[in-house]
């Protein structure tokens, strides 16, 4: 069953030998802070649904920079029999499925071809990030059935930390799971600096046995970067 962990240093989160990791990993949380608020200074704060649709696409544009070109990066919804997701912010799928339909970047398609899905926002509370988590874990869990548990990336991500920092995140995460390994949201990025995965195995090991834990990192102005890397990583 899905367990609570709490780490700064393991090697759960994804590393790579070959780059300056922690000046890129910066480099993509400046880039997204400057390109975030562009519509806020515009309209001020006249039409929020606007903004926060502003914020969705500098995300999709970013991670559809870096992606393989096996995969597409836009926003829809997953479709099974008489089953649809709601509405999810950066959807991403494998071309290699058939689409049900498409207008932009506006997608209707298969829980076989979906392989992230990740909802964005502008803050959050501790009661908004529990009801968020629980919304992606119904959306996963309904994938996930729909493929006999294939991998997928599920991803909360969340720009600005706000007047109280979030303290429940980890305990968030394992309500919503609901001890079933279907529902797990398995990463989430918080402000600049905080961020939370699930890991299959134990940190600092390729294998072993069945660990299941989530794991939280304070990444000094990292956590979108380390969001992003692990994200391309697995689709």
């Amino acid at each position: 069953l899905p367990a609570l962990g709490a780490s700064q240093s393991d090697a759960c989160v994804v590393r790579l030998d070959v780059m300056n990791t922690e000046d890129y990993f910066k480099s993509v949380t400046s880039e997204l802070e400057t390109l975030k608020d562009r519509v806020r200074h515009l309209i001020d704060d006249g039409h929020w649904p606007t903004d926060g649709e502003w914020k969705e696409s500098v995300l999709r544009s970013v991670v559809k920079r870096s992606a393989p070109s096996s995969v597409t990066v836009g926003r829809g919804f997953v479709v099974q029999g008489s089953w649809a997701s709601t509405q999810i912010d950066v959807l991403i799928y494998d071309n290699s499925y058939p689409i049900l339909y498409r207008d932009g970047d506006l997608v209707f398609v298969t829980p076989d071809s979906c392989r992230a899905i990740i909802e964005v926002k502008t803050s959050t509370t501790p009661t908004k990030l529990m009801q968020c988590a629980s919304g992606l874990a119904d959306s996963a869990a309904m994938v996930r059935q729909a493929t006999h548990g294939r991998p997928l990336f599920v991803g909360l991500f969340v720009y600005e930390v706000g007047r109280r920092r979030i303290r429940s995140v980890l305990e968030s995460l394992h309500a919503a799971a609901q001890r079933r390994e279907h529902r797990v949201v398995n990463h989430v990025s918080i402000g600049p600096s905080i961020f939370s995965k699930f890991c299959e195995v134990r940190p600092g090991h390729d294998s072993g046995p069945v660990y299941d834990t989530w794991h939280e990192y304070e990444l000094e102005r990292m956590a979108p970067g380390y969001f992003i890397h692990n994200l391309l990583m697995e689709v």
